[in-house]
């Protein structure tokens, strides 16, 4: 990377910090919430640094895995069931925490950091969203599309800003379509899914997150199982292609 190139994407980066930092305090200032909202808080957070430390790995054949972290669904569904600052702290804490078990370098989790506490904090803030007293427990199918569509484009914009980040850190070089592959959007989809889920049944009830949980553990057990039996039927072929692959250069000296 030559120099302009690193001077302008550091740039970009350090605006980012900023308006994130501006972002979190505003909404610590202006909704700081309730008990039973950081206790939610809380709850969410820890869920989804567990689901990043923890990823789904998904076998994709010939091209090896694939990593689905679910974490943003509970954060997405915090959009409707916290209030900014709870929400902001969530974000902030469970990024925090996978972060420095998974051991990723301090300025990816930095950069992962600013642009989620951005995008969540300032969607949260400007559309008002958040708990309302008056709405149902159950909530209606529309109010459900909706809410689903703002999560959409939640990620959108996450996806939107990590491709600016990668053209100017990049260039030339830079993949086709920045960061909206084909990866990036599945886990978008399963992230709206799940949080649609999450977000119903803490209105109705916060136990019933219990079923949530076990619908993540069950998808987890299942994968896990699929990739073991992936990775036993390559590992068994191998050996049985060798004797063949030794004929062919047999032939060919």
């Amino acid at each position: 990377m030559d120099r302009r190139r690193y001077l302008v994407s550091l740039t970009f980066r350090l605006a980012l910090i900023i308006l994130a930092f501006l972002v979190f305090v505003c909404a610590l200032y202006i909704a700081p919430g309730s008990v039973r909202a950081w206790s939610l808080a809380i709850l969410l957070g820890f869920s989804a640094a567990v689901l990043q430390i923890r990823p789904l790995v998904v076998p994709r054949g010939t091209d090896g895995t694939a990593l689905y972290s679910l974490g943003q669904a509970f954060f997405l569904a915090g959009l409707f069931l916290l209030p900014p600052g709870p929400l902001v702290a969530s974000v902030a804490f469970a990024i925090a925490l996978s972060g420095l078990v998974t051991g990723v370098r301090p300025h990816k989790v930095l950069f992962n950091l600013s642009l989620s506490l951005l995008t969540y904090g300032a969607f949260s803030l400007f559309l008002r969203l958040g708990p309302r007293g008056v709405d149902a427990p159950l909530p209606p199918p529309d109010m459900i599309g909706v809410e689903a569509l703002l999560c959409a484009a939640v990620l959108a914009a996450q996806l939107l800003v990590r491709s600016v980040a990668i053209r100017l850190e990049r260039g030339d070089q830079a993949p086709h379509w920045g960061a909206f592959q084909h990866a990036a959007l599945m886990e978008s989809a399963y992230c709206i899914a799940l949080s649609v889920l999450i977000s119903v049944l803490a209105r109705i009830h916060v136990a019933l997150l219990v079923f949530a949980y076990a619908h993540i553990a069950a998808t987890w057990t299942f994968v896990e199982r699929y990739r073991r039996h992936v990775r036993s039927l390559t590992s068994a072929a191998a050996p049985m292609t060798q004797p063949a692959r030794e004929e062919e250069q047999r032939w060919v000296a």
